[in-house]
């Protein structure tokens, strides 16, 4: 019986070279992997979230008519639960709008905050009204908020 024997062509590559060269291929794969989670991944997850704890608006004057609020003072309280800071800068409200500017507030990851800011509210808020809808504008959203009302007294 005559035994086939497998011919080795110049050029071919071997067993063990082609095993080295695999080798080096996964580990090279390997490193780009881990140096991207080092570097990049880390960033990846870093974000400021609030949780808004408490709202409300507090009118200090009425029309003339006392039908609406002309006057008011809207307090948001909130908490940073993300892992970044969080600048507020603002508050909209179908009612008035509080641009925060130069005094926008920074949140530190774990801290809370309380936003007051006293507006002239154009249209009246209606007397008749037991809440406002409202948005928070931060660099990480905008919140969505129902501020219960507090009436002057009379």
């Amino acid at each position: 019986m005559k035994l086939h024997t497998k011919s080795v062509r110049k050029g071919d590559l071997s067993a063990p070279v082609l095993a080295v060269i695999v080798t080096i291929g996964v580990i090279a794969a390997g490193l780009t992997i881990m140096a991207w989670f080092w570097w990049f991944a880390p960033q990846a997850g870093r974000m400021g979230a609030l949780v808004i704890t408490g709202a409300s608006f507090v009118c200090n004057k009425l029309d003339d008519n006392g039908n609406g609020c002309v006057n008011g003072t809207i307090i948001v309280s909130m908490k940073n639960i993300g892992n970044q800071d969080v600048t507020v800068s603002g508050i909209i409200t179908p009612y008035f709008t509080a641009n925060l500017g130069s005094q926008n507030i920074t949140i530190a990851p774990g801290a809370t905050a309380t936003v007051s800011n006293t507006v002239t509210c154009d249209p009246h808020i209606p007397a008749s009204a037991l809440s406002v809808e409202g948005t928070l504008v931060s660099d990480a959203g905008n919140y969505r908020f129902t501020a219960s009302i507090v009436w002057p007294a009379g």
